[in-house]
């Protein structure tokens, strides 16, 4: 490709503008931005979008991030939500200081971390913030009929849980999703497991043919065999 055609494809991208609309606290720290955007976009359940913020002061971090769509295709905004530390990057401090009405720019959406169906069961795990692919995912397969047996191994550090009132209102209106929460700093009042997603966490809600497939699956995904760990537990289908 010459540098002209090279010109030509960058002016054709068009790019989508996000309009604030409000923010909601999910916990202590993460934040939920709900975006209207300029023009229909269409996407799939756990798809991402490249964010641009230009902001005074810029870190070395830059203006632009991705981020996981938090929200699902079926409801009317566009929502991102994120951890906000004390300590932020320029980046997230110009997103938390954004007031409603203002605006910011994405891509296309992208992303193959999508659910496939015909599954007859599926296993998703999460750690803190990384569960909102998986928010995406589950509030669009509640509209639908699924026949697979979904379940969510969910770990946190406290009981302080993104998105729990929601899961647990879609455990209830569906028998075949179960979310179970782990938290490895507990509260006094926590009655739910405590510690670590690790192979035995994982063998006590997952068949063991499925734990070999999820090791399988993360070494597709460049996660070296050393450093993916499992262990087998017979008699746990008796």
């Amino acid at each position: 490709m010459n540098h002209d055609e090279t010109s030509t494809a960058v002016s054709e991208r068009q790019d989508i503008a996000l309009r604030l609309l409000d923010r909601q606290h999910e916990t202590e720290d993460v934040v939920s931005f709900h975006f209207e955007p300029d023009r229909p976009v269409a996407y799939r359940a756990g798809q991402f979008l490249h964010y641009t913020l230009p902001h005074p002061d810029v870190d070395d971090r830059g203006i632009e991030r991705y981020f996981t769509i938090a929200s699902a295709p079926s409801e009317s905004s566009i929502a991102l939500t994120t951890r906000l530390p004390r300590e932020s990057s320029s980046f997230k401090q110009a997103l938390a200081r954004m007031e409603p009405g203002t605006v910011i720019s994405v891509s296309e959406p992208s992303g193959r971390f999508v659910y496939r169906d015909g599954q007859p069961r599926a296993v998703f795990i999460a750690g803190g913030i990384g569960i909102t692919p998986f928010r995406s995912i589950l509030v669009e397969l509640s509209l639908v009929p699924v026949d697979a047996e979904i379940t969510l191994l969910y770990a946190n550090r406290t009981p302080d849980i993104a998105f729990r009132p929601l899961f647990d209102s879609l455990v209830r209106a569906h028998p075949r999703l179960e979310v179970v929460y782990v938290v490895s700093q507990p509260t006094a009042g926590w009655t739910g497991s405590v510690g670590r997603i690790d192979a035995a966490f994982i063998a006590r809600y997952v068949p063991e043919a499925m734990v070999k497939t999820i090791g399988l699956a993360l070494a597709d995904l460049g996660v070296r065999r050393e450093r993916i760990k499992r262990e087998s537990f017979p008699g746990y289908g008796a």
